[in-house]
């Protein structure tokens, strides 16, 4: 049993996403706490910025200034995913011998971006849910990068459900492979879907309830 425990330690600590996805909730959870403990510091009101509120008293119809935050939210993050992989390919023209763009690159550099987008809208739908912005980006942070790496390794037929797996490998050269897992174009179709969802959800409940 000693030899099992030792054999099962060595390939624990000798495989890097394990360690990072542990590493990963851990501080999650810190940083859980540490906003848990500022807002219940009186000296500290609750992180919620209601900057939404005036908006809605000007305009009553919330599904307008919900579309009109998403435009403002999806194209904000989309530039800065242009610029961000503009620079590295400027980068990789300047300092690697023989650098090349093909489409493959191209069309994971168009990856990028439309996951960026697709990110944005889940969030947004997300913290529109929780009516919390920064639970909503904890909440996304623990689900991208803890939970469906445990579901996956766990279950691997589930990886295909996953949908932030689904939406990040657009992003890579060359997308994951098998039957485990979904093709480019189906997971970013998929990934999408889940992020349009969440998003109508959350807009949905926007409209409902109180600012």
């Amino acid at each position: 049993m000693v030899n099992l425990i030792r054999s099962e330690w060595i390939k624990f600590r000798s495989v890097r996403s394990t360690l990072v996805t542990l590493i990963l909730a851990g501080g999650l959870v810190v940083l859980i706490g540490v906003i848990s403990a500022t807002q219940a510091n009186d000296d500290f009101p609750p992180i919620r910025f209601d900057t939404i509120r005036p908006t809605f008293t000007a305009m009553p119809r919330r599904w307008r200034v919900l579309v009109a935050k998403l435009v403002v939210v999806t194209s904000a993050c989309a530039a800065i995913s242009i610029l961000m992989v503009g620079f590295c390919w400027l980068i990789g023209s300047v300092m690697v011998d023989g650098f090349e763009v093909d489409g493959v690159d191209r069309r994971a550099a168009l990856g990028i971006v439309l996951f960026s987008i697709g990110w944005s809208a889940l969030g947004m739908g997300v913290g529109a849910i929780v009516r919390q912005p920064i639970a909503g980006i904890l909440i996304l942070l623990a689900e991208a990068f803890v939970v469906e790496n445990i579901v996956a390794g766990l279950v691997p037929s589930l990886a295909k459900w996953m949908p932030f797996i689904n939406g990040f490998q657009m992003t890579f050269r060359v997308g994951n492979s098998g039957s485990d897992f979904q093709s480019v174009l189906g997971g970013g179709i998929y990934f999408f879907a889940v992020a349009t969802a969440v998003w109508l959800i959350g807009a949905g409940l926007a409209t409902r309830r109180d600012a």
